[in-house]
Order: structure tokens, then sequence, then C-alpha cells
């Protein structure tokens, strides 16, 4: 069995790579709907234990992971053979996961954002949030839509309360407000109420929202909800684990399915140019299923 730590992950993978990934596993005939619930445990001693299994035609795999530890999030992938059912890989799961989270969002996104992106300008990024996950995003960012090495055509903005050095290799600013007319809104934080004002997002706006991950938690406004075109993962994904599909339903804001899923957008042809065209902003959903771990496992493997 190999056994593949952060570095290897890195090396084989980028969150553009994986993005494309994701997009082939789903135009293969992948259905998220089919996809083992992941769960969750708490440990005595405070934190949690995470799992998120998942199967395909050639490969199994489950991704375990413990959050409120130092590091706050560790943990490991261990890959199966399909066939065989035989171990083949233990891949680090925090480096998996710093690359699959931002794949995710991009890979529902991408045709949106190419389609309403005046090329006459850079494309204006603002990512609401600091930690690792939003620095995973403004790399994929820069990966996906950059003109050249140094990340032209992009202007990365950090968002935060309070303004702080971040550590990110793609040039960038940092500020306390949303940019006036951001073009593509990350909200990448632990926040349980919302971190945008509806005001502050514009009509051509494509907004990805996934750093909530509990019913009762939300990153985005009702309002904003009401306003925009709602992707999601998957409805049931959404109708159980998403606080700001839920909430925007319960204060009656989003009629229950009124939105489209990621597969479609993906798979079904123009369905992209369709939302894209539409004057109201996009929201992308998302809170991280299993499938796409294995997907970006195996690639990892094949890579290494």
């Amino acid at each position: 069995m190999r056994v593949i730590d952060s570095d290897a992950v890195r090396s084989a993978m980028t969150v553009g790579r994986a993005a494309y990934v994701l997009r082939e596993a789903l135009l293969d005939g992948l259905d998220p709907a089919a996809d083992i619930p992941r769960g969750g445990a708490d440990v005595p001693s405070g934190g949690q234990l995470l799992w998120m299994p998942s199967t395909s035609r050639d490969h199994a795999g489950v991704k375990l992971l413990t959050v409120g530890g130092d590091p706050w999030i560790q943990g490991a992938y261990l890959l199966f053979d399909g066939p065989s059912l035989a171990p083949v890989a233990l891949i680090d799961g925090p480096a998996l996961t710093d690359v699959r989270t931002p794949a995710v969002s991009f890979a529902g996104v991408l045709e949106i954002v190419a389609a309403r992106h005046d090329s006459d300008r850079p494309l204006r990024v603002a990512i609401v949030g600091s930690g690792p996950q939003a620095v995973h995003h403004a790399l994929g960012a820069v990966e996906l839509f950059g003109e050249g090495p140094d990340g032209e055509g992009v202007d990365v903005t950090f968002v935060v309360r309070t303004p702080r050095d971040i550590d990110c290799d793609v040039p960038h600013t940092v500020a306390t407000e949303l940019p006036a007319d951001a073009d593509f809104i990350v909200c990448a934080t632990s926040a349980s109420e919302p971190v945008l004002d509806d005001a502050d997002v514009a009509d051509h706006a494509v907004v990805v929202a996934m750093g909530a991950h509990h019913p009762e938690k939300r990153e985005l406004p009702g309002e904003l909800m009401r306003r925009a075109r709602v992707i999601v993962e998957d409805g049931h994904v959404a109708e159980t684990e998403c606080g700001d599909v839920l909430l925007a339903v319960e204060e009656g804001h989003l009629r229950r399915g009124d939105w489209t899923e990621f597969r479609d957008v993906v798979v079904k042809q123009g369905l992209a140019r369709e939302l894209a065209a539409a004057d109201a902003p996009i929201v992308f959903k998302t809170a991280g299923m299993s499938w796409e771990d294995l997907a970006v496992a195996v690639e990892i493997l094949a890579r290494t």
C-alpha cells in the first residue's frame, strides 16, 4: 500500500486539475444522489470524528478526520481497489481536503464565471475569510482564470473583520469590506450568521458559500437567496445539511426544490450559459460529498 503525504498530494494535484476531475466524473455518469451518506460522532475527550465513504466502478474509499485537536483537522484517506477490495493507498486527509473543497466550488461555476466575465478587465475575486480554504480558493482562482504565471487577469481581495497579513502565494489585497462590483465571491468562514449583505452583491456576481455545514448555520442572507439563481451539490444534502438553503426556505425567501443541481450544470448542455444569462446573482451552496474525495484521491494515486 502506498503512503502519499501532504507534499506528494500538492505535487500531484492542484485545485484546477481537481475541478476538472470532478467534472469528468459527472460527465462519465456519476450520480451524486447515489453517494453513501457521511457520518460523525463526538469524541469523549472533545472534538469530533468524521467519516466519508464512497464507491465507484473501480475503487472504494473512506476519509477519516478528527476535528478539534492540534492541528485542528487531522486524518487520512484510505483508498481501496474495487475488484480485489485491497487497500492501495493512504493519503493525507487535510491535504486532500484542501484541494478537493475549492475544486468543487470552481467545478460548479466554471462556465458561468467565464461567460459573465468581461475580458477587458481583471476578474474581481473577493474571498470572505483568511484560513486555509480561503487561501486555496485564491490559488484556484488564479490557476483557472489568470492569464499569466503571476496571476494577471485576476484581482484577489481577502475580506476580513480585522486587517492582517495572509500567507498566500498569489498577489492579493486585504480589506474589511466587500469590494464594489465583485465578480466572484467565496464565503469560506466558520460563521453561523450571514457574512454578506444582499445589497453588496451585484446582479452579475457568482457567489460560492462553502463554510457553513450545519442546518442552523448560514453565510448568506435569505434576501440574497431569494434574488439569486441557486445551485446545490445535491437536493438531499441541501435539505438536510445546508442552513443557507434550509433557513431561506423556512423564511419564505426560497421555495423547496427551487434550485439547480451541480450535476445538471455540468452535464446538461447549455444550462450553464442559460444561468449565466440570467439577470440575477448565481449562488452555489456546497457542503462537501464523499464521491468528490474519492474521485480526486484516485487521480492523485494515478499521478504519483
